[in-house]
């Protein structure tokens, strides 16, 4: 049995897959079960590995803390519909689908995950399909990796993206250039993704999308504000664009999310 080589940072897990290829799904889950008590040590890390069957996906782990469930066992045999809010189960089940029949890879997709307290916390994702010796996808294996909500205390320690953090709130209803906050950073686009990405865990243009959603996710609280409203002042000219990409992040709509999280009195 060949051992498989898992690293972090997330982008690495795919070229080991690439050269990883077990009999079956029961060898590779083997593999992983010994890494499991190293995961359960990374508070901030959701380690998941999925399988198709005739009906449904089986969920070998998931976070217990975004299923609301008490042990590992419970999560054996559900679907990512089940495990997560309806709406947006559905989402996530449909993205795992295209990984595994399609072997469509996931990389470094920065999502907010409702959790089942009502909470909502970001992470960025990483889904891969792995196949095996006969080059049939037998699983799909995916690390989430919780993003620090803080970024003010952290940026404050690194003036030059403090700078850019501050344009990027004041600007949130404007478009904003990647190349125009290099520039405040005075770096070049090059160096402003990598020092992003030391620093926050995700690319400039992410965190742009994250501070905008999350501008939005306060103003859908004012049930004055319709969502052609909130788009405009989160810097989205085209409403169905700001609708488009709010629940590509969220797996819901403005308005299913508002009907959910912020019931009117």
């Amino acid at each position: 049995m060949r051992p498989l080589v898992l690293e972090v940072p997330t982008k690495e897990l795919s070229k080991h897959l690439q050269t990883y290829q077990p009999a079956n799904f029961d060898e590779f889950v083997g593999n992983i079960s010994l890494l499991m008590p190293l995961f359960d040590t990374m508070k901030n890390v959701v380690f998941f590995c999925l399988k198709m069957t005739k009906h449904a996906i089986d969920s070998v782990k998931r976070s217990l803390d975004v299923a609301g469930l008490k042990t590992k066992k419970a999560l054996i045999g559900l679907t990512t519909e089940q495990v997560f809010l309806k709406s947006q189960g559905k989402d996530y089940l449909n993205q795992d689908l295209r990984v595994l029949r399609e072997g469509r890879e996931i990389i470094d997709k920065l999502e907010l995950h409702s959790y089942a307290s009502g909470q909502l916390g970001w992470c960025i994702t990483q889904k891969n399909p792995v196949y095996d010796v006969k080059n049939h996808i037998v699983a799909m294996v995916g690390i989430s990796v919780d993003i620090d909500e803080d970024n003010e205390r952290i940026l404050r320690k690194h003036a030059r993206l403090a700078s850019v953090d501050q344009y990027v709130r004041d600007n949130l209803d404007q478009k904003i250039n990647i190349g125009q906050l290099a520039k405040l950073a005075n770096l070049s686009q090059s160096q402003l993704e990598r020092t992003f990405k030391a620093v926050l865990n995700m690319s400039p243009i992410q965190f742009v999308q994250k501070m905008r959603l999350e501008h939005a996710i306060r103003l859908l609280a004012n049930h004055k504000l319709t969502v052609t409203q909130v788009s405009l002042n989160c810097g989205y000219g085209d409403h169905s664009a700001f609708s488009r990409q709010f629940k590509q992040f969220t797996g819901m709509s403005p308005v299913n999310f508002r009907k959910i999280h912020f019931k009117e009195p």
